[in-house]
């Protein structure tokens, strides 16, 4: 697969092979810059046939903003009309007529023993915005196979990590939103969208003092960026809780942390002991066979990509 995202900010393209039960290959993995005058559809045009790429089935993702990804009951009917069933149980929650959507729906397995009704996540975005990307990549003379969301391009990295056995929570953070899942044998049980600052993606040069734990103490940490830190400990807190309840699942008991461009020591350390549990960031050289290492900013810039590229070409959807 060719995992393909498309931001203002640029292109990002990753080539994956899988096979079998080995870490996947990453072929190649490359960032192109975006400048005001740049027609992304040209540059990426220029780049997939410069790389050969043509006849590779691509996967691409809605950006945050352009879909709505929805948990709700799942309608008692026959698999064949759950679509159908779905669009009509949403309907009020979009804000844009739901003639004018598309619609798509993926199962939670295993709630069977739950005793409730089981939930269902729904993915809904205007028909205008997924044929603005047909629309990109045939101009651009690609083979789109998938237009999916982030979230599942994030289930798919998770899944590779040796916590997912268990269950993982893994948190991605940009400039403006932040993105946590928390999978377990690489399903996706819960997703959350977070808001986000840029000031967390600030390196900070704190002093450690007290000896860990809930009670750890960071001086020198700006009050601004602990409120910050502090929301996200009750977002992912409440998200753990959740997943408990919810899903009958044990505790996962372990947080990752997507590439960044810069290594945030501060914010490892904050969570651990706000949370009272590991932390680590992720190094996708751990998980992927690459010819060469990727550093810090070709992991955070291409992240996403290698995400959808992960993808399952079997899968349906």
């Amino acid at each position: 697969m060719l995992g393909i995202g498309l931001s203002p900010e640029g292109i990002a393209l990753a080539h994956v092979v899988r096979s079998g039960a080995e870490a996947p290959r990453l072929l190649h993995c490359e960032f192109q810059p975006l400048g005001p005058e740049d027609n992304a559809v040209t540059i990426l045009r220029q780049r997939v046939q410069q790389l050969g790429l043509c006849n590779v089935p691509v996967v691409t993702a809605l950006n945050p903003g352009e879909f709505s990804l929805q948990m709700v009951e799942a309608p008692k009917v026959a698999p064949e009309e759950l679509g159908q069933a779905v669009r009509w149980s949403i309907r009020d929650r979009l804000d844009f007529d739901i003639d004018e959507a598309v619609i798509e729906v993926f199962e939670i397995p295993g709630q069977k023993e739950r005793g409730r009704a089981p939930l269902v996540y729904v993915v809904a975005a205007r028909q205008q915005v997924v044929q603005q990307y047909i629309d990109q990549f045939t101009d651009a003379g690609v083979s789109l196979e998938y237009i999916d969301i982030p979230e599942l391009a994030q289930r798919n990295i998770a899944a590779l990590l040796p916590e997912d056995a268990s269950g993982v929570a893994v948190l991605s953070l940009t400039d403006t939103v932040g993105e946590l899942t928390l999978t377990r044998e690489g399903v996706l049980y819960l997703a959350r969208e977070l808001e986000q600052d840029k000031q967390l993606l600030q390196q900070a040069e704190p002093v450690v003092q007290g000896g860990g734990g809930a009670g750890l103490a960071l001086a020198g940490m700006p009050p601004e960026r602990q409120r910050l830190l502090d929301g996200i400990v009750l977002e992912v807190q409440r998200s753990l809780d959740y997943y408990e309840s919810h899903f009958s699942q044990p505790p996962i008991t372990s947080l990752v942390i997507a590439p960044q461009y810069q290594v945030l020591s501060d914010v490892c350390e904050y969570l651990a002991g706000m949370l009272g549990m590991p932390v680590r960031f992720l190094d996708l050289n751990d998980v992927l066979e690459v010819a060469e290492p990727l550093n810090a900013t070709l992991q955070a810039d291409c992240y996403l990509a290698i995400g959808l590229a992960l993808r399952e070409i079997e899968e349906e959807g």
